[in-house]
């Protein structure tokens, strides 16, 4: 029977958590930059919607609809979209800085599951935990 070490254990439990980490980075990069909610007449992608929700409130659904802002007395046009907000500098940078890490973890967890889906001799257990930790996450999200 083989030992098990702390390689073998950091190679199976990465196995399991590297799809979470690739949602987590990838729906983490659309909240970033709001593209998950609507704004300023954009409206979202459904899915990209639904992901940010996943994301945020571990719930596979659309948001309800916001409200829009009260209409002033006498005024029966239709609502004028407001003026786009300029964004500080330093935010745009935190926010870029913040996407290039999150980029950075999706390209060092798939290095890493390429890594232990071939360089092993356990490709079947290996894969298999790829899948339980792909399909976990996507039942308990879909009941």
């Amino acid at each position: 029977m083989p030992r098990i070490t702390v390689r073998r254990v950091h190679g199976w439990s990465a196995l399991i958590a590297a799809p979470s980490l690739l949602f987590f980075a990838l729906t983490g990069i659309f909240q970033i930059f709001g593209f998950h909610e609507s704004h300023n007449g954009y409206v979202p992608v459904p899915i990209i919607e639904k992901l940010g929700e996943l994301h945020k409130k571990q719930a596979f659904r659309a948001k309800p609809p916001r409200p829009g802002p009260p209409r002033p007395a006498g005024d029966s046009g239709p609502p004028r979209p407001r003026p786009p907000e300029s964004t500080p500098v330093p935010t745009l940078l935190l926010r870029w800085f913040f996407a290039l890490v999150s980029a950075s973890l999706i390209v060092s967890t798939v290095l890493g599951v390429w890594i232990g889906l071939t360089q092993t001799r356990q490709k079947k257990l290996h894969y298999g935990l790829l899948a339980v930790g792909t399909l976990i996450p996507v039942v308990l999200a879909m009941l």
